[in-house]
């Protein structure tokens, strides 16, 4: 089939009547999501992704929970996811890195793993020996901001932060020089790879939870070179101030384009400018690559509305006792796997009033939707949050929505 395959508003121009093209987001998805085939992904003889994955990672600080799916283009095409995600633990720090391959090259998937495992790796050893080196960082993290003397902490954080793109940049600059000569590569490619073959996105974010008096609070510090999201959510605060980003997308040279990682791109000056640095309250913490984020765009607020899915699935957690059901009842569309089947899932958008604004009327109202929930309804989409997360990830539906999907959650608690 032609590229309308892959663009489900486009596929519903071209096939639908002019009466037809006034059906709902819903109603189009219902007729478009048969198009879509389940095929296994075919073997180039080069490295090969699993059909998914995801983790979970608990600590007395809060929990991690990241998954990835392939997309359904992938899946109708029978090639490779190609996203990856990493995260870590160290002395107390959350650290996670998500990454989304360009789609146009093959060898990108391997370009964005060996991104990912070197940047935590990275991390994971120089923040260990940072904090073991200055066993009072984080008293000078906790600090009133102002302080020149947590200016500085911050000042030794960020860099190592930077400094991870960097190190993953040459893993893949030393990977390439390894696999030049290879005769398997050069028979797939037709010609030696390159460094654009190994092309992928960037988004790392370290979380720093530190104990200010009676209270709780993240220090948070990202990197982003690339497409994609990372934002910063407080679940108790009001719609106003609930949502930082932490990341702004960059863009290629003409539009639809993306960054990736390259030598400009990690340079100091670019680097400086892609780094983010923010301390408070946010117990919420996700990145996601551009097939979630462009689900949720823009982010301000959509990403709120991102939050609400998560918790109406079950996949975050939602305030109060489990409530007798009401409507609109949970949705399902057929699913692009390999079982088949369908899954029903709950989503926010279900839930707008007629407001000019419904998803910061949706957030204000947040504590009143758990009998809306799957929960309430009686279904789960597994027994842990990680097989919740990608069962959601691998099933929701959004129009034009067809991309690999990676999205890693971090939840810590900041209550007194």
């Amino acid at each position: 089939m032609n590229d309308e395959l892959y663009s489900e508003r486009m596929h519903a121009s071209v096939s639908m009547s002019e009466d037809e093209l006034k059906l709902t987001d819903r109603e189009v998805m219902e007729h478009t999501s048969s198009i879509w085939k389940y095929r296994p992904i075919k073997d180039d003889g080069l490295e090969k992704h699993d059909e998914n994955h995801a983790k979970h990672t608990v600590t007395s600080n809060g929990e991690m929970i990241g998954a990835r799916v392939r997309g359904k283009k992938h899946k109708h095409d029978g090639t490779n996811c190609d996203d990856w995600f990493e995260t870590a633990v160290t002395d107390g720090c959350f650290i996670a890195v998500v990454s989304d391959g360009a789609g146009s090259k093959q060898l990108s998937r391997t370009g964005a793993k060996l991104c990912c495992d070197s940047a935590v790796s990275y991390l994971k050893r120089e923040l260990s020996a940072l904090f073991k080196a200055e066993p009072g960082l984080k008293q000078s993290l906790a600090l009133d901001m102002a302080n020149a003397e947590f200016m500085a902490a911050c000042g030794k954080i960020a860099p190592l932060v930077q400094n991870a793109a960097r190190y993953a940049f040459d893993n893949t600059i030393n990977y390439l020089r390894g696999i030049y000569s290879d005769e398997r590569y050069i028979a797939v490619l037709g010609r030696a790879p390159e460094l654009s073959d190994l092309s992928c996105t960037y988004l790392a974010a370290v979380v720093i939870p530190l104990d200010i008096g009676k209270r709780r609070e993240n220090l948070i510090v990202t990197v982003q070179i690339g497409d994609g999201c990372i934002c910063a959510i407080n679940s108790d605060a009001d719609c106003t101030s609930c949502l930082k980003l932490m990341g702004e997308p960059d863009s290629g040279a003409f539009s639809g384009e993306t960054q990736f990682l390259s030598e400009s791109a990690v340079s100091a000056a670019s680097l400086a400018g892609k780094t983010r640095i923010s301390r408070g309250c946010s117990d919420v913490i996700m990145l996601m690559t551009d097939g979630v984020a462009d689900d949720y765009f823009p982010a301000e607020p959509m990403a709120k509305r991102l939050y609400l899915d998560l918790c109406l699935n079950g996949i975050l957690p939602m305030r109060g006792i489990i409530p007798k059901p009401q409507l609109p009842e949970p949705i399902s569309f057929p699913a692009v796997t390999k079982e088949g089947g369908s899954v029903k899932l709950q989503y926010a958008k279900q839930l707008y009033n007629s407001s000019d604004d419904p998803v910061n009327e949706l957030w204000q109202r947040r504590n009143t939707l758990k009998r809306h929930s799957l929960m309430a309804n009686g279904i789960s989409l597994g027994d842990t949050p990680e097989q919740r997360l990608l069962t959601w990830l691998d099933n929701y539906n959004e129009r034009g929505s067809f991309d690999d999907r990676t999205l890693v959650i971090i939840l810590t608690d900041t209550k007194e």
